[in-house]
């Protein structure tokens, strides 16, 4: 062997034991601080209403840290940290060599499609904070048509009737109402059958509450853990309407002091005289009845000087309508009034 050649050799045998010196030593050499296997849980495809108990490793190396709390993004999630296999109580110190995982649970009803969410884990030392990632695609495991239900611009003189279909994945009953939007009720629940298609009626009882009226509905199912949610809308614009429509809330009132509260009266089709107001069970009241268009709306200003420790009585409204075809009546509404005295 030439020397050159011989030099070569010794170079390179001398390189790869250097590399592999160095290789042993970042095996065996950790990041001091905390530090988890997988920071990010991709879970793929997932049915909505699916309930899923994720778990994040972590080590403690070369010396404590404090974690001080474990703030998931949203509601779906309930974060949990557990050494030895016992939650462990927050704000807390781990010590060096210490391991554990952070334990979440993630319920995906209500949601569809990309979500992405996770964990904020707070603290003092090395590694800290930290973001630990969940992301799903939640495909419904229900499909509701319509997707809203939109009564639209009522009088709210008579009852208004709007059906939904809800379509399920396999045969399933409607068994609850969890949470429900008044005044509208709903018919056919809980089914009397498992079926993988339902229609429900929804009733929206004649009602005198002008404005603009949103809510949802959420629906249980025999499916453990499987909802469906239901948003509805719609719009009371009556030919005659008062603001507030039933209920006049004062809020906290100072005793002795002078408080006004206001009711607006009008139209839409026909024409109101200006309106006869009479006070019920409210002592000291006074009512003055201001012209704001004339035959078509008026304000009423209730002047009041509470002296007890509430005020709770009615504004009795009479309103000479007159209506499209020239009809004449007087239409009376009754507008219960509450306040709390200080």
């Amino acid at each position: 062997m030439s020397r050159q050649s011989l030099l070569r050799t010794l170079l390179v045998f001398f390189g790869l034991l250097g590399l592999s010196a160095l290789s042993g030593c970042s095996g065996q050499e950790k990041a001091a601080g905390i530090s988890f296997q997988e920071p990010l849980v991709d879970l793929g495809e997932l049915w909505a209403g699916e309930i899923r108990v994720l778990e994040f490793p972590f080590t403690v190396h070369g010396e404590s840290v404090r974690v001080d709390s474990a703030l998931p993004d949203c509601g779906c999630l309930a974060p949990q940290i557990l050494v030895d296999g016992n939650p462990l109580q927050l704000p807390a110190t781990l010590a060096a060599g210490e391991e554990g995982l952070l334990r979440v649970e993630y319920h995906t009803a209500g949601f569809q499609g990309r979500k992405f969410t996770g964990v904020d884990l707070a603290g003092a030392g090395t590694g800290l904070p930290i973001k630990l990632e969940i992301r799903s695609w939640l495909r419904p495991w229900f499909e509701v048509s319509p997707r809203a239900l939109d009564f639209g611009s009522v009088t709210g003189e008579e009852e208004v009737v709007g059906s939904i279909t809800v379509r399920g994945q396999e045969p399933f009953r409607i068994t609850e109402i969890l949470a429900a939007s008044p005044p509208v009720e709903v018919l056919g629940v809980p089914s009397t059958e498992a079926k993988t298609e339902h229609v429900l009626k929804l009733r929206l009882p004649a009602t005198k509450e002008e404005g603009n009226h949103f809510g949802v509905f959420n629906f249980g199912t025999d499916r453990e853990g499987f909802t469906f949610n239901l948003p509805m809308r719609y719009i009371v614009a009556g030919k005659l309407w008062t603001l507030p429509a039933q209920k006049l809330l004062l809020g906290t009132l100072k005793a002795g002091g002078e408080h006004f509260s206001t009711i607006e009266v009008g139209v839409r089709e026909g024409r109101l005289e200006p309106p006869q107001v009479v006070l019920e069970d409210i002592p000291g009241g006074a009512v003055r009845v201001e012209t704001v268009v004339e035959g078509s709306r008026y304000r009423v200003q209730l002047g009041l000087s509470p002296n007890q420790e509430h005020v709770g009585g009615t504004a009795v409204l009479s309103l000479p309508y007159t209506n499209a075809a020239g009809h004449r009546e007087i239409v009376e509404r009754r507008i219960q009034v509450f306040g709390v005295v200080q």
